[in-house]
């Protein structure tokens, strides 16, 4: 069932809504100063002439944030559990999960912390309290590339920041300072202000690289039509090339997924049976003794 146990999801999509927001502030802050730093260095305006204000960085940050946030609501609301599913008889080799009491169709597991079995489940996603499955593969992956753009473009901004407000400083000291915040600012190297800009750096920067880390390793899996598990196992039954790997998790309009969250992309399969590459012998029929 869509939206199950939203209540308790809320939370994490919450808070991840507060730092984005808290995100846009702080890097608007930053602009302005860049902007009046700039114009005091003459940087492209004449002497006493403001700097146009940057309403292309700002439009491209809220652009990316607002996809992310976007893609993390409908990634929680999308559930790929097996609630509310119609799973009409066992199939050949289908497994039985002793926790729901049921059978359960191939590339399905059970999760225990959703307390329920999960349509081509991948895994439990801490953060946002949610299964990564069938119908919100699409979801967490872009999720995961506008959510790490975001923090790059902040993180890069801000480093601009440090920089600049270091800029009579030594080298040496930036350095330090965008490597080792707390030390310099509990030094008294640094004042409050630049110790706040190189922080929020290395937090987006690091927060960037574990976006980029599981982007990078779920788009492998997307394009060889393997979940985790199956990935850690070797099982390559499910690859039908990239293209059509793409279109089992991504949809038809896989190209377009990744633009924009409101564009439909209906999945070609139901989460229950899979093609594979070589179709499953079939099985000898049964003799019956009379």
């Amino acid at each position: 069932m869509a939206g199950y146990g939203w209540g308790r999801r809320a939370l994490p999509v919450g808070v991840g809504a507060v730092l984005g927001a808290a995100l846009v502030v702080e890097v608007l802050a930053v602009l302005l100063l860049l902007r009046r730093r700039g114009r005091g260095r003459g940087g492209g305006a004449a002497d006493g002439e403001p700097l146009p204000f940057p309403f292309l960085p700002l439009g491209a940050l809220l652009f990316l944030l607002g996809n992310a946030l976007e893609n993390a609501r409908r990634f929680v609301t999308a559930s790929p559990s097996t609630r509310g599913v119609m799973l009409a008889g066992a199939g050949q080799g289908w497994e039985y999960c002793y926790s729901c009491q049921t059978h359960v169709p191939p590339r399905c597991g059970h999760c225990f912390a959703c307390n329920v079995c999960v349509l081509r489940r991948d895994h439990h996603c801490t953060l946002l309290g949610q299964c990564v499955g069938h119908q919100n593969y699409r979801y967490f992956l872009a999720l995961l590339l506008h959510g790490s753009l975001a923090l790059l473009f902040g993180g890069v901004l801000n480093a601009e920041a440090v920089v600049t407000t270091l800029q009579e400083g030594h080298p040496t000291q930036t350095i330090l300072l965008l490597v080792l915040p707390w030390l310099m600012f509990l030094m008294g190297q640094v004042n409050v202000v630049a110790f706040a800009y190189a922080f929020v750096t290395d937090a987006c920067i690091v927060g960037f690289l574990f976006a980029t880390g599981f982007l990078l390793f779920h788009s492998l899996l997307a394009l060889r039509g393997q979940t985790t598990k199956e990935w850690f196992e070797g099982d390559r039954r499910y690859d039908l090339g990239w293209r059509d790997n793409l279109r089992q998790v991504l949809g038809e309009k896989w190209p377009l997924v990744w633009i924009l969250p409101f564009i439909a992309s209906p999945l070609p399969g139901d989460g229950i049976t899979f093609p594979t590459r070589c179709p499953p012998a079939e099985s000898p029929p049964k003799t019956r003794h009379l």
